[in-house]
Formats: C-alpha cells, structure tokens, sequence
C-alpha cells in the first residue's frame, strides 16, 4: 500500500511538471499569435499613414491654390483627388476598427484617433465640392478658403498624431526587443 502511495504521488508529480510544462508554451503561442496579429495592424496603419500623408500633401496644395490664380477646374481635381484618399482611408479604418481587439494599446489609440479628424476632413471637402458646384467663382469666396483650410488642418493633424503614435509603438517594440533589465542599486 505504501508503495502505490508513492507510485500515485510520483504520477502526479509527474502529471504537474507535465501541465507547467505546457502552460508556458501555450502562453508563448498566444503572444506570438498577438505579435502577428499586432504586425498585421502595424502594416495596415503604415499603409493607413502613408496615404494620410498623400492626403496631407494634396490638402496643403488645395490651401496654397486658393490664393494663386489657379483655376476651378484645378481646385475640381484636388478636391476629386482628396474625395478618393478620404474614401481609401474610409476604408483602410474600417478594417482596422475590426482588427483593434487584437492591436497593441498605442495601436488601438492611432485607430480610435483617426476617425474624427477622417469625418472633418470629408465634411469639409464635401462643403468645398458643393460651393465649387454652386459657383465656380466661389474659389475666391472666405467660405471655400475656410473648407480649404479646415481640410488642411485636420490631415495634418491625422497624419501628425499618426506619425508620433506609431514612432512611439515602434521605438517601444525596439527597446523590447533589448531585454534590459535595471541594473542593481549598488551599496544597497
């Protein structure tokens, strides 16, 4: 009897190194299953921040147009030009919004901050379609020229607040990836 205690001790000894053994493999394939998905979201927001910056460039053109004496039919095209970007980005933070359970925290903050300024920017850029339609001449009118602005303001804003979170994500995975640890105090 003795030695079954000791026979069911040692199984179960054995059967508990086994489950540790187990958990922390299970525990590495949910982080590594976290760091694909969070590179997946990395990838998509460099995408969603590469064409905010097209949308930044086209918006500061815009801006800078409406003082020359370009023509409607230009200012026409930049705004075609910025309808297309924001209905792309409409699109890439529609995706992104669904992959946000799976984002980093600084991720999930780039994404929860992109949609305000991406609905300023097509409200305004819509405002500027209607006034370009109604007249042309409206190009010359402080209403257009404020729409021109707005539009400029908040793609700069998306595409400043884009660039600092994801260089903040990025230097942060960097130091990570370094493994330092604190140094002991010494004398202590």
């Amino acid at each position: 009897m003795l030695l079954t205690e000791k026979l069911k001790m040692g199984l179960f000894a054995f059967a508990v190194l086994f489950a540790a053994a187990l958990v922390p493999s299970a525990s590495a394939e949910n982080r590594m299953q976290n760091g694909d998905a969070q590179r997946q979201v990395a990838d998509r927001l460099t995408d969603f921040k590469r064409t905010a910056s097209q949308l930044r460039r086209q918006a500061d053109t815009l801006n800078a147009d409406r003082n020359s004496r370009v023509s409607w039919e230009t200012h026409s095209r930049h705004l075609g030009n910025l309808k297309d970007h924001v209905n792309q980005l409409g699109k890439s933070l529609a995706e992104l919004e669904a992959m946000k359970p799976a984002a980093s925290e600084n991720q999930r903050l780039a994404i929860e901050h992109a949609r305000p300024h991406l609905v300023s920017i097509a409200q305004s850029t819509t405002r500027a379609l209607e006034l370009l339609k109604d007249n042309r001449g409206s190009i010359h009118f402080p209403e257009y020229g404020e729409a021109a602005s707005d539009i400029y303001d908040h793609a700069d804003t998306l595409h400043t607040k884009l660039d600092a979170i994801l260089d903040f994500e990025d230097a942060k995975a960097r130091l990570d990836e370094l493994e330092l640890q604190p140094k002991p105090s010494e004398g202590s």
